[in-house]
């Protein structure tokens, strides 16, 4: 048995912040639907005209599609990751510096690779991960929280 090496190390930690980042951002949209319906139920208990209760039921449903997109996002990125796992197409790329980034790069392909490629572009916005392409070669760069480039 061989001991892991600090590439080896590096692409669990790169993948445990990704699927930090992306708890934190879907928790948060749970949170703010369940904020909205609970308005919307404490209002229409009290008979509350409509136009009381439609811009809060209308947050609730853009908070499901925000949720939505993430869990996608997520529930590729972690296919995306085990199967480049199981090809031994998933590496870690050394960086080097205090306080660099951490990148991971694997390989998408098949049948749903542009989907899934969309998906996790979506997902990393969001949660501060650059991505790069390079063929099927995907290269997600793990930035310092709030240093995304490309945010909405």
């Amino acid at each position: 048995m061989t001991e892991p090496t600090a590439t080896d190390k590096q692409t669990p930690k790169a993948v445990r912040e990704i699927v930090r980042r992306a708890g934190h951002e879907l928790r948060n949209a749970l949170s703010g639907i369940a904020v909205n319906v609970e308005v919307v139920r404490s209002r229409s208990e009290r008979n509350a005209p409509a136009a009381d209760v439609t811009s809060f039921a209308d947050r609730a449903r853009l908070q499901v599609a925000v949720a939505t997109e993430l869990a996608n996002g997520l529930i590729s990125l972690i296919s995306s990751v085990l199967t480049a796992s199981s090809d031994g197409t998933l590496r870690s790329i050394p960086t080097s510096g205090a306080g660099a980034e951490s990148q991971i790069e694997l390989m998408i392909y098949g049948d749903r690779a542009a989907s899934t490629l969309t998906e996790i572009e979506r997902l990393a916005k969001v949660i501060d991960v650059e991505v790069e392409l390079s063929g099927q070669r995907v290269i997600l760069t793990v930035l310092p929280e709030g240093k995304s480039h490309s945010k909405v």
